[in-house]
């Protein structure tokens, strides 16, 4: 797995790059969404995007991924929303220098289900690093807190691109 990060708006031109860079091939990959509104590449790698405050990170599998990130900043003020969506040992967990750690690690499971923040999130723990067969990979860069979710991957191969 590929974790492809840039400071950039132009998200749809981001993830052609990171697209073509892992396939080696020069070609515009079509992107259609499936019944759950994740985004696929037709005939190409999966993949799973995610952005925050000007960031963006495309990770590109040869299995299903999901990833997110969030720009690493005071998680005091979000500690509400752990009490909503994260499990027990997790909210026992959390706290302000952490939040944004667990937050992407679930999100990042979520993107890879293909189901969303509103589908339970509370019920699954990812502090263990696995959800079920699903490998939670955490990953720093610079001031972005990342995760990845794969089945089939256990590290992460990071690469910026600079637009």
């Amino acid at each position: 797995m590929i974790a492809y990060l840039s400071k950039t708006a132009d998200s749809a031109v981001f993830i052609q790059m990171a697209l073509r860079d892992f396939t080696g091939q020069q070609r515009v990959f079509e992107i259609k969404k499936r019944p759950t509104g994740k985004p696929y590449a037709v005939d190409g790698p999966s993949f799973s995007f995610a952005d925050s405050h000007g960031y963006v990170l495309c990770a590109v599998s040869d299995g299903e991924v999901g990833a997110d990130l969030e720009v690493k900043r005071d998680g005091e003020k979000y500690m509400g929303v752990a009490r909503r969506f994260f499990a027990p040992d997790e909210i026992a967990a959390a706290n302000r220098d952490n939040f944004f750690e667990i937050f992407t690690a679930k999100e990042a499971y979520v993107k890879f289900t293909g189901l969303g923040i509103f589908s339970g999130m509370e019920l699954f723990s990812t502090l263990g690093g696995r959800v079920g067969d699903v490998n939670i990979i955490k990953f720093s860069e610079g001031g972005l807190v990342c995760a990845a979710a794969s089945e089939t991957e256990r590290d992460v191969k990071i690469k910026w691109i600079y637009l």
